[in-house]
């Protein structure tokens, strides 16, 4: 084992008279798991209890060992941590971390009120974490919308930033990201039902963000204006005015197809290559052996 995943940080403690210290932490549940790690990695960690991402592999001996320990500043507790990892399927509680660390890399003043807004609306994050992206699409399972925007807004922000747009231009992008589906849960909200319904999902999400958007308004009307063209739907022919409208697309469009292309598999015998759905042939992800 030797993973890089994020984790609850109970406890660490630390004797100055030895070289290494020991750690205390929640994945997902109530099970504590309790590694060993250097001083100097122990020492780094000095605002625990916190959600952090950490690298964690065995010993000979089988005992867990933290190779890094990097902490996510973000406003959380252990019982939300540990509600909104239990809200997820087994195998998922990892887009928590992810989505948190997300969070935290908001740091401009502008945008302060789209993480504000998510993390005082629990109703509302739930819905979003429960929810399908799709009806019968991609991420059209329990969950779905929550790990696709989650992909989108982490590829939109890592490209932008490859692609060297300003610090500003590349979080509008990860907030952008992280709820342009957003308005998929409104009728939700409405029916107070758990139940996917597909409708006009860009304008709701309009609905859905209207305070935060507002007040980016008033903060920075040519952010707004990025953020407003990044989040509308699309008419025929419409063409972008942004550079950052392409990379929020594409985005969109990688995490979508290669779920599709995974999902379509899933009930085929693994030396199924391809398949083809409603006349389009679609090839299985090559694996690494």
């Amino acid at each position: 084992m030797n993973n890089s995943i994020f984790a609850w940080i109970k406890d660490v403690n630390t004797n100055s008279t030895l070289p290494t210290a020991t750690c205390e932490f929640i994945v997902s549940g109530d099970v504590v798991i309790k590694a060993i790690t250097s001083f100097d990695v122990a020492h780094h960690c000095n605002c625990y209890p916190c959600l952090a991402q950490i690298n964690v592999s065995e010993d000979s001996m089988g005992h867990a060992v933290i190779r890094s320990l990097k902490p996510i500043p973000i406003d959380l507790v252990e019982v939300d941590y540990l509600r909104w990892t239990a809200l997820l399927r087994t195998g998922k509680e990892q887009l928590v971390g992810r989505f948190f660390k997300l969070l935290s890399m908001i740091t401009v003043q502008e945008l302060a009120p789209f993480k504000d807004f998510i993390l005082s609306k629990p109703f509302i994050l739930e819905k979003f974490m429960l929810s399908k992206a799709s009806y019968q699409h991609h991420h059209s399972v329990e969950h779905g919308l929550f790990e696709h925007s989650v992909e989108v807004a982490e590829i939109t922000y890592y490209n932008a930033k490859h692609l060297r747009h300003s610090e500003l231009e590349c979080q509008t992008g990860l907030v952008a990201g992280l709820f342009h589906d957003i308005g998929k849960i409104y009728p939700m909200l409405i029916s107070g039902k758990n139940q996917y319904t597909a409708g006009p999902h860009e304008s709701y999400s309009f609905s859905i963000l209207a305070n935060p958007l507002g007040q980016l308004g008033t903060y920075n009307s040519k952010v707004f204006s990025l953020l407003a063209a990044l989040l509308s739907a699309k008419p025929y022919g419409y063409k972008p005015r942004y550079a950052l409208e392409y990379i929020l697309k594409q985005a969109d469009r990688c995490s979508a197809e290669s779920n599709y292309a995974r999902m379509n598999f899933t009930s085929l015998p693994n030396h199924y290559d391809f398949t083809r759905v409603d006349g389009k042939t679609i090839y299985r992800l090559i694996e690494q052996t």
